[in-house]
């Protein structure tokens, strides 16, 4: 059997050291090496040393948040009791009156109408590529006022959104129930946000089913088929887009009840008492 030869034992912090810690090192040469190890990011982060101690750090970040969420309290108390009900009227009015909202069927209707191509094959392809078709009016007029409505709602649900989360208080036993309600309140403005979102992607899903039913079309003008296919996706589209600005009134209703009950709750989560503990640190 072979024996390997042990290596001598270096002491740590001379010259030459294995980095190993050996059973007889004191309490001395322990904290010693444990100083030199660095636990940080691969990338190392430089000490100033003129830089402040880490408690003036902190005292100076604390004053820094606070004051962050004082204006973005207020921001978001402007936005609920001020913006909020003004969008209600402008969505309700937008749903009842604008004529973008109210047209017939024959004004959202946008036959396909084209002269078909002669010539050779090659000809014949050309022609068809050149086919101007125009997207449908109706609904662009819709998709447009829609979208600028979405994107205001998601900027200011974004708003209320960080500003609920900063409000959340630091961790404690008991007397949690404000903060489930902030919570609770914290799921619902990320969930209006994400499916305004995704109204935005059904927009962009329609104008892709349009080209593909229009180009079958362009390819095959004797069937009938597509033409009436093309017809019922521009009627269903409308009325599910026009029902979109009664949505988004709905929405903006059920947020500033939401949060305009549950003010001081997402303020001061757990009383008045306890004031001071209702900001993250």
């Amino acid at each position: 059997m072979l024996k390997f030869k042990s290596s001598p034992k270096v002491p740590i912090g001379k010259s030459g050291s294995s980095g190993r810690v050996s059973p007889s090192s004191s309490p001395k040469e322990l904290s010693i090496h444990l100083e030199r190890l660095s636990l940080g990011p691969r990338s190392g982060i430089t000490v100033n040393e003129l830089d402040l101690d880490f408690a003036s750090k902190k005292k100076l970040l604390q004053g820094q948040m606070q004051g962050m969420i004082e204006n973005l309290e207020q921001e978001c108390c402007k936005i609920i009791f001020d913006v909020f009900p003004e969008k209600i009227q402008l969505l309700d009015d937008m749903y009842k009156i604008r004529k973008e909202f109210n047209l017939s069927k024959k004004e959202i209707v946008q036959p396909i109408d084209f002269e078909e191509p002669t010539g050779t094959d090659e000809q014949i392809k050309h022609k068809l590529t050149r086919i101007q078709v125009p997207a449908n009016k109706a609904l662009c007029d819709l998709f447009s006022l829609l979208q600028k409505e979405i994107l205001d709602m998601s900027e200011m649900i974004n708003s209320l959104s960080i500003w609920v989360k900063l409000n959340v208080p630091r961790m404690a036993d008991g007397n949690n129930f404000g903060v489930e309600v902030q919570q609770e309140i914290s799921q619902v403005l990320e969930s209006t946000e994400v499916s305004g979102y995704e109204i935005l992607d059904s927009f962009t899903s329609y104008h892709t089913a349009r080209a593909n039913l229009i180009t079958q079309i362009i390819k095959f003008p004797g069937i009938e088929d597509f033409r009436e296919s093309l017809k019922e996706l521009d009627e269903k589209t409308y009325i599910k887009t026009s029902l979109l600005a009664c949505e988004l009134r709905n929405d903006y209703i059920t947020l500033y009840d939401m949060l305009s009950k549950n003010m001081d709750t997402l303020t001061t989560p757990r009383g008045q008492e306890n004031e001071r503990l209702a900001r993250m640190y």
